[in-house]
């Protein structure tokens, strides 16, 4: 892969930044935009976390924790991916992270470069966690379609599942359509 092609991961995020306000911050979120990302940034964390965003950055502070589990919580039921900005020196932090449980850790202190491979890698590690979701739904789908057309077929028929399933395969071979579109015209013919 090319670094643009990599910089292109973060064009049009929508990221959202919980830092302590300082001139470091704020020169990270312009350099941000430039890069095509949307970065807004607010102290102290929130619960509340804006509608559209697409990826966290939140400094880990122990005087903050019960306001860091509710903004992680909220952020884990919205499948947003959070990177943990941590001062890597504090043992203390330690039991905190595992409780929270961020996508990614990185260093508090910011390191622009450091921190935008890592917002990439977590990225596209978040995303491709989704597709594989999305393919085994689909895949769980089509499997109860399946059992369901299966299902019809032999209360209708007095078929046994093997039976079925033959009668099946053999319709979608005679009509050369898939396994699924077959499943699909049992189900809405026979189950009128």
């Amino acid at each position: 892969m090319t670094e643009q092609s990599l910089l292109a991961t973060l064009s049009g995020v929508r990221l959202h930044i919980f830092h302590p306000d300082s001139q470091s911050v704020r020169a990270f979120c312009a350099s941000l935009t430039q890069l095509g990302c949307h970065a807004q940034h607010s102290w102290p964390p929130a619960a509340s976390i804006p509608a559209d965003t697409q990826l966290l950055l939140v400094a880990i502070d122990v005087h903050q924790q019960q306001p860091l589990s509710t903004l992680f919580s909220s952020a884990r039921e919205r499948d947003i991916p959070i990177i943990a900005l941590a001062d890597s020196h504090n043992a203390r932090l330690f039991p905190l992270l595992l409780q929270l449980q961020p996508n990614a850790i990185a260093e508090r202190e910011l390191n622009p470069f450091a921190l935008i491979v890592q917002m990439i890698g977590t990225l596209q590690t978040v995303r491709h966690h989704q597709r594989l979701r999305a393919v085994q739904q689909a895949r769980k789908a089509r499997g109860e379609r399946l059992a369901q057309a299966k299902g019809v077929l032999m209360q209708t028929f007095g078929l046994d599942e093997s039976g079925a399933y033959r009668l099946m395969r053999s319709e979608a071979m005679n009509t050369r359509s898939s396994m699924e579109y077959t499943a699909e015209r049992v189900i809405t013919t026979l189950q009128k």
